[in-house]
């Protein structure tokens, strides 16, 4: 069976649950027998039968949730033994295969998303922007989600080739393009992110990007954020959860990375993250928001205010 039917099948077996059903059914139950053995009759010696019936229904969900724990930990269990090969796998098609994509093809690449998170993530972007802050967008590719970073002050824009920031570039007027500042990286290096400030960024947001990469480049790449954010300052960063069965149907058809949320979320918290918030969509949108901990703040008393506006095309 392959890892996504297994990934579905405990994907629909989390989305139940016994607390509603049972709560209910305990409350009711519990109402039926108060009556009963609050009443000075007992015909047929009812009080006593019922009490114990009462007593038989909730051993009987203890003992089916037990048996529920057990599918969902034995599913669990064969998901761990399972992706190793998948981990393995992702790894070598990033270094012998993604590596070797064309700017072109990479600029083309898109997220199937839903409308909602669309405008869900727009919103969040927004929330955190603040022109007292540095921000970063790695990779803006040809999407319009660098509209909402604008505010921030300077918006520092990062990819591995010039060419892959020159549709981002191209948006805006030459007046406002002299204050944004590219930068190439190199996977390669050491310290992927080394030519950028530390300590510095109010927001860093990378879309369709961190999707395709193994989860031990995202785990480097999560420590040096965390350094390059100021206390207080946010990642966003779209990923291809593969808790979820969807993205390891990606995986499978040799699209994207195999990375798990709960993996991701846990090497963010062992770089200092504090998780805010996850989301997952329809189609491939799923992000995460993770907060270096502390109170974001800026020496800045004022800003040369200046209506930024998309070049006319």
């Amino acid at each position: 069976m392959k890892l996504s039917s297994i990934i579905a099948y405990r994907n629909q077996l989390e989305s139940m649950s016994l607390t509603a059903i049972r709560g209910q059914a305990e409350h009711e139950l519990s109402a039926i027998n108060h009556v009963v053995a609050s009443n000075e009759s007992d015909i047929g010696f009812y009080k006593h039968r019922i009490e114990k019936r009462f007593s038989a229904v909730k051993d009987s969900f203890d003992q089916f949730d037990k048996v529920f724990s057990g599918l969902k930990s034995d599913l669990d269990l064969q998901i761990k033994k399972q992706e190793i090969a998948y981990y393995k796998e992702s790894t070598r098609f990033y270094q012998d295969e993604m590596c070797w994509e064309s700017n072109e093809y990479l600029l083309n690449r898109k997220l199937a998303i839903d409308e909602e998170s669309n405008l869900i993530l727009r919103t969040r972007l927004r929330s955190y922007t603040d022109w007292r802050v540095p921000g970063m967008i790695i990779r803006p590719s040809c999407e319009t989600f660098i509209q909402e970073l604008v505010p921030l002050d300077p918006l520092y824009i990062v990819d591995q080739h010039r060419d892959l920031m020159d549709p981002a570039l191209s948006e805006f007027n030459d007046t406002y393009r002299a204050r944004l500042r590219p930068y190439v990286i190199n996977e390669t290096d050491e310290h992927i992110l080394a030519a950028l400030p530390n300590n510095q960024f109010g927001l860093i947001f990378a879309y369709n990007y961190f999707n395709f990469r193994p989860i031990e480049l995202i785990t480097r790449y999560l420590t040096e954020l965390y350094q390059k954010l100021r206390p207080g300052g946010v990642v966003i960063m779209t990923i291809n959860d593969c808790d979820r069965a969807h993205s390891v149907q990606l995986v499978e058809q040799k699209f994207m990375c195999y990375t798990p949320g709960r993996a991701i979320c846990q090497a963010a918290e062992s770089a200092g993250f504090d998780i805010l918030y996850q989301h997952t969509g329809l189609g491939d949108l799923s992000w995460l928001e993770l907060q270096r901990p502390g109170q974001i703040s800026s020496l800045r008393g004022g800003q040369t205010l200046a209506k930024i506006v998309a070049r006319s095309k």
